[in-house]
């Protein structure tokens, strides 16, 4: 795997460290690894966040958005950094300890569209935990029951026209149909408990369905007489072609498809498969790479959405190849990967 050798020593830190972390599977306790996570926490956005962290262990000042304990931690974790260092330990504990501090940058909407189980307050929460591998730390299961039935609703629509509706001229939700998030994805992407065939195979109609209605119309949903965005980002299309991807399509891509490889649907689901191997023929024209020229802001610094770049910048052409050969090395390896089902 000429791609792969060429990344584990050519690569930045991050991207070495995830690839023995995740792909690999080497023990995170040998010396190279120890080195590797030194060289992780000297990543000039791991230090920014890293700076913002206030003596009870709380990350900048928001909740949600910019400058905030979710972004921070999903930062910190696609840079590589394990959940067991005392940054992010801490930054999980201040998240338990403080849920008067939930409303920072999202207000009342995020308890709104808890109600309406379309992806708020309490279930980003859940997926912030998630992101490290916490998913005992309380409130997290309930999430996960809610993001599985999420995931049901879909099975209640059969068109868009039963979807959404247009009022005061803007699209809207229409009344009574639960829909899932990034999060209700997200939240089932990062935990394994609740992976039972049953569960499974939930998910899997899910998506047949995601799929079969795509492309998917963006959308508001209507509470409390406003106008509310569910956190519809990456939702919109299953069934993409890869030839006719924007660039923020392929950002969008990239980040749904990983999500869903990490649940082991995409041997399961016909449509996801031929988009991975749609991706597998690019990669052999590369010779393994993604050379593919994308520049568009979305893929930088990672924040509660965007951001896939690990490498430092892409003024280096070669840093964008890295980071995007990497993020298929990943989608090709959850997609192969034997899903964990419990016991």
């Amino acid at each position: 795997m000429p791609a792969l050798n060429f990344l584990l020593e050519q690569a930045c830190p991050s991207i070495q460290y995830r690839l023995r972390r995740e792909i690999l599977g080497e023990n995170p306790f040998a010396a190279h690894m120890q080195e590797l996570q030194a060289r992780v926490l000297l990543d000039p956005e791991v230090q920014r966040v890293a700076a913002s962290q206030q003596p009870d262990g709380w990350l900048g000042w928001n909740f949600h958005g910019e400058n905030g304990v979710e972004a921070g931690v999903r930062l910190l974790r696609e840079k590589g950094l394990e959940p067991s260092h005392l940054l992010l330990a801490r930054a999980l504990d201040a998240l338990q300890a403080h849920p008067e501090r939930l409303a920072r940058g999202i207000g009342k909407p995020g308890p709104w569209l808890d109600v309406l189980n379309l992806g708020g307050t309490q279930m980003i929460r859940a997926a912030v935990f998630a992101y490290a591998g916490a998913e005992e730390r309380p409130g997290v299961q309930g999430q996960i029951e809610a993001a599985l039935n999420g995931m049901d609703g879909v099975l209640a629509v059969q068109s868009t026209a039963e979807l959404v509706e247009t009022r005061r001229g803007k699209t809207v939700l229409r009344a009574g149909v639960v829909w899932p998030s990034i999060y209700h994805l997200r939240l089932l992407a990062w935990t394994y408990s609740w992976r039972t065939a049953n569960n499974l195979l939930r998910v899997q109609h899910a998506v047949e369905r995601l799929v079969k209605l795509s492309p998917i119309p963006a959308f508001n949903v209507i509470t409390h007489g406003q106008l509310v965005a569910p956190a519809s980002f990456a939702m919109q299309d299953f069934n993409s072609r890869l030839a006719d991807l924007s660039e923020v399509g392929w950002m969008l891509w990239f980040h749904r498809v990983e999500l869903l490889a990490r649940l082991g649907m995409i041997r399961r689901v016909p449509a996801l498969m031929r988009q991975v191997n749609e991706l597998a023929a690019m990669l052999t024209e590369g010779n393994g790479f993604f050379t593919r020229r994308l520049s568009h802001p979305c893929f930088h610094a990672p924040d509660t959405y965007g951001g896939l770049r690990l490498e430092t910048d892409w003024r280096a052409s070669q840093r964008r190849v890295n980071d995007l050969t990497f993020r298929c090395i990943l989608v090709n390896f959850y997609s192969s990967a034997i899903q964990p089902i419990p016991g």
